[in-house]
């Protein structure tokens, strides 16, 4: 399911009431797909499911099948990874994770925000053109990052060879000279105990540049918060 159908359910059952009513015992895994899970979800199914492996993957339509995902049952690791919070875990067999700047120079060292890009070749399935338009698919997805294929997403890799997809690079804000991802300010909203989900975009400010601006949906049951 997507993130959206779960963070539903916490809103309207912040305290997994409802949850407690009925059998769960039987569900294995819940899968995450079509866009980023927030860690306050994560923790959110932890609490109430704490028997279901989590599989927060990551892929895109153009790769036809996961860049990375939590496998419940691959030979070659012989286990499922540990569940982080706002991590797509590890690359699959097949792909390989580089993380550069904006001039294409591969960042060094774990948790630097940057561009997600994969090394060239593609595994199987990958898309090979553009139907009629072999030159944008060039220009779009090649191009710009040569002897890689081009995510348009903006992330880090840790220390333990997690990675983590903060954002679509378009999305990264720069306000007085630092840049600052969306995904990481969603994260430190939704950590508000009132908060369900939330939202950040850019303005335009004429002395800071880009400014950060949150739209927040609240608990169902939340009353005075803008008071506060």
């Amino acid at each position: 399911m997507a993130p959206t159908a779960v963070r539903i359910l916490k809103k309207e059952d912040h305290e997994g009431e409802w949850v407690k009513k009925y059998d769960t015992s039987s569900l294995e895994s819940f899968h995450l797909v079509g866009e980023r899970c927030d860690p306050d979800t994560i923790w959110w199914i932890n609490g109430h499911f704490p028997h279901a492996i989590i599989n927060d993957n990551w892929w895109q339509t153009e790769t036809g099948w996961p860049i990375c995902s939590n496998f419940l049952n691959l030979d070659v690791y012989k286990h499922v990874y540990p569940t982080l919070p706002g991590s797509v875990t590890k690359p699959v067999p097949g792909y390989e994770i580089h993380i550069v700047d904006d001039d294409h120079k591969p960042l060094e060292g774990p948790n630097t925000l940057g561009r997600v890009v994969i090394k060239l070749p593609m595994p199987p399935s990958f898309m090979l053109t553009l139907w009629g338009n072999d030159e944008a698919f060039i220009q779009k997805y090649l191009a710009d990052t040569p002897g890689y294929y081009t995510t348009g997403d903006a992330g880090f890799l840790d220390e333990h060879g997690y990675l983590h997809i903060m954002t679509r690079t378009d999305d990264v804000i720069n306000t007085s000279g630092h840049r600052l991802s969306t995904g990481r300010l969603e994260e430190v909203i939704n950590d508000h105990p009132e908060v369900v989900e939330s939202a950040v975009v850019g303005f335009t400010d004429e002395i800071r540049g880009d400014c950060p601006l949150a739209f927040v949906i609240l608990k169902g049951n939340t009353e005075g918060l803008g008071d506060e």
